[in-house]
């Protein structure tokens, strides 16, 4: 069979969206601590390779902040990170994340580290842990994930991710599953869709999501990245202010993240991002901005 690996352009895959890498350390509203966490936001696409780095270079490091503003009495928040990836050896990422946060009048560290491993040239997997210190962060994380290519030219990736978390409060407990498709086009751009489904205890809250994200771009030049979800959570974060009515469970929202990355030199640039959240309790904007340099 004539097979070939995915354009190099685009081998930093937007598939591996879904992959359990540093979205395990970046919190979402949803995040069970006292709430029911809707899966954490997946990485930008090319943050977790789905297969080798690109010729010359063996990892990444961004080094960064981020501020949101929230409506509804809630406070700002305040983030500081510093993550990256590295390959150990052909077909094999270690993908890590370390991030300070003040979310909600509280201040936590949150630490994730998952590995991508090539299996064959038409699979691969992903497996990933996380765990923080704030009442709004999770206790642990701990999520996997298959991936398969199809078609001769490896064009189309479908993957089904399984997730398992705990609540710093004792209480709280969710368990997820994601299944996803995307497509590597020729010409520099990767679209994906998906559904996860939730479920919260206590009171077995179920919760259904679906996504969408599209990447352009190519390696040592630029990407843009655009994701959007829309779906139920369970409940609200801890320490979230809800003001209107209603018991806070079983919820509708809506978040939108848009990324750039811009190379400047052959090994470093600068990365900046927005992000919007919307649920019927308030709102929050939110910027940030990184340097990332490449090795």
């Amino acid at each position: 069979m004539n097979t070939r690996t995915i354009p190099t352009a685009l081998a930093l895959s937007a598939a591996a969206l879904l992959a359990p890498a540093l979205a395990l350390a970046q919190a979402a509203d949803a995040t069970p601590g006292s709430p029911m966490a809707a899966p954490a936001a997946p990485p930008a696409a090319d943050e977790a390779p789905a297969a080798d780095f690109e010729p010359g270079r063996r990892g990444r490091v961004d080094i960064g902040a981020g501020f949101s503003s929230l409506t509804g009495g809630n406070s700002n928040w305040n983030d500081e990170f510093v993550r990256g990836n590295v390959g150990l050896k052909p077909g094999t990422i270690l993908n890590w994340d370390l991030s300070s946060q003040r979310h909600f009048d509280q201040r936590g560290t949150v630490a994730a580290l998952s590995l991508t491993q090539t299996l064959s040239p038409w699979w691969y997997m992903s497996v990933g842990g996380s765990s923080g210190s704030a009442d709004f962060q999770n206790k642990y994380r701990g999520d996997i994930a298959i991936y398969r290519k199809w078609t001769e030219s490896q064009q189309w990736v479908t993957g089904l991710a399984l997730m398992k978390s705990a609540s710093r409060d004792g209480i709280h407990r969710d368990t997820g599953i994601t299944a996803s498709v995307a497509y590597y086009s020729a010409n520099d751009w990767v679209g994906e869709g998906g559904v996860v489904y939730n479920k919260s205890n206590p009171g077995a809250v179920e919760g259904y999501r679906g996504f969408a994200a599209l990447t352009m771009g190519r390696e040592k030049q630029h990407y843009f990245t655009a994701r959007i979800d829309h779906g139920k959570e369970g409940y609200l974060p801890t320490g979230a202010i809800a003001n209107g009515a209603g018991n806070q469970v079983g919820f509708q929202s809506t978040e939108l993240s848009l990324q750039w990355r811009q190379w400047l030199g052959k090994d470093w640039g600068y990365l900046v991002g927005g992000e919007f959240y919307r649920n019927p309790y308030y709102n929050r904007k939110g910027v940030s901005a990184a340097v990332f340099f490449d090795f």
